[in-house]
């Protein structure tokens, strides 16, 4: 409102100006025609037509350098607009904690003008035309909410929501073994329980191995399977161990096999 007033101010102090000149060329008029002087040679509008100076704003040269140093000062004042525009606010939703494989969610955004909302995204996301944003990852997520203004109201503030995009549970789970006593030991196999987006080991960075781990000794000797060393952008793992039993090989009545 500020630079609205300065250019009120401006406006009317040039229709001030012109009045007081024509003001003035009316006196000197006036004046001629008391002292009965000689017939007057210069009317109001001879006086411009002749270049003739006048005693406020002088030549049309002299004049239009006035006006142009009037323009200067206002752009100096800081005019932008004839009207100051109303401010507004956006608000948006807050989001709910979320994780990779969630369906994809819509974040809610007005602005107090009612004007419409645009919605973009930074991250391990992307959001369709429908305003739709769906996870394509893990991490951090930001959600900015802008609105650019028109005639009546400036750019609002631009507001951001943040969320942070959890790992995907994944369990490994090893198989029981079962072998007899002098045999080769049988590959050890995996299991993999909670992929999602129809995922597999092979969108995993680096899939889990297993390792057979051997406690006690004698009959109480236990032989574990132990799968360990996933590693994935996306996934926390679980692992489950499993058994390994070896059977001892049953002896005939004659001490055969």
């Amino acid at each position: 409102m500020k630079n609205h007033y300065h250019f009120t101010f401006f406006v009317n102090l040039g229709v001030f100006l012109s009045r007081f000149e024509q003001a003035l060329e009316i006196k000197l008029i006036f004046q001629n025609w008391l002292a009965k002087s000689s017939p007057l040679r210069y009317t109001s509008r001879e006086l411009r037509a002749n270049n003739q100076p006048s005693i406020l704003m002088g030549t049309g040269t002299m004049r239009f350098s006035i006006a142009c140093l009037t323009a200067l000062f206002c752009l100096l004042a800081g005019l932008p607009a004839l009207e100051a525009k109303e401010a507004q606010t956006i608000k948006i939703s807050r989001i709910s904690a979320k994780k990779y494989g969630d369906k994809p969610f819509v974040v809610r955004a007005k602005s107090s003008s009612k004007l419409p909302v645009s919605i973009f995204v930074n991250g391990p996301a992307s959001i369709d035309k429908k305003g739709k944003i769906t996870i394509k990852g893990a991490g951090k997520v930001r959600v900015f909410a802008i609105q650019m203004g028109n005639d009546q109201f400036d750019p609002a503030k631009p507001e951001m929501v943040t969320v942070d995009i959890a790992k995907a549970p994944l369990v490994v789970q090893a198989e029981d073994k079962k072998m007899k006593e002098g045999e080769k030991i049988p590959e050890f196999t995996l299991i993999y329980k909670g992929f999602v987006n129809r995922e597999s080991m092979k969108n995993l960075v680096k899939p889990a191995i297993a390792k057979l781990v051997e406690t006690g000794k004698g009959k109480r000797k236990k032989r574990t399977i132990v799968p360990s060393g996933s590693e994935s952008m996306n996934y926390n793992f679980r692992y489950v161990s499993g058994d390994l039993k070896i059977m001892s090989k049953k002896k005939s009545f004659f001490g055969r096999n």
